[in-house]
């Protein structure tokens, strides 16, 4: 499934460009997590089925955490939850900047239901969510 490690990829805790081009990353890693639902449903080789997925997503608190960061990426703001909390959004962000490097690190925290969660332990758990639903169906 050559999906999975292009999800991993955008991890990449140092990245060229400011602020707004880590956002863009951060909000693209989670909008890319949302889609691979539709990505393995649409693979017939993957026989995935529609209630696979949204059984997957339904019980995951971090995959239903990332399609909510992935909606209101898409909309501006939040339309739909499936969280429950319509103001899950980017609360705070750390960066650091080591001197001539080039890079900047930056440390996100995302705020949802009254608690904040750093962004790459997010990342990182929907990334292992996928990664154990594929292992499980033998897809990888």
């Amino acid at each position: 499934m050559v999906q999975l490690p292009v999800v991993s990829a955008l991890l990449a805790p140092h990245a060229p460009g400011g602020t707004d081009a880590a956002i863009d990353a951060v909000l693209s890693f989670f909008e890319t997590v949302r889609h691979l639902k539709d990505w393995f449903r649409n693979d017939q080789a993957s026989r995935v089925k529609k209630d696979d997925v949204h059984t997957l997503i339904d019980g995951s608190p971090v995959l239903q955490l990332c399609a909510d960061l992935a909606n209101g990426s898409k909309h501006f703001a939040p339309t739909t939850s499936q969280t429950g909390d319509l103001s899950t959004t980017i609360a705070r962000n750390e960066v650091a900047v080591p001197v001539g490097a080039g890079t900047s690190a930056h440390r996100f925290c995302i705020a949802s239901s009254g608690k904040e969660r750093d962004v790459l332990e997010i990342a990182e758990d929907a990334v292992d969510e996928w990664r154990g639903f594929l292992i499980g169906r033998h897809l990888i």
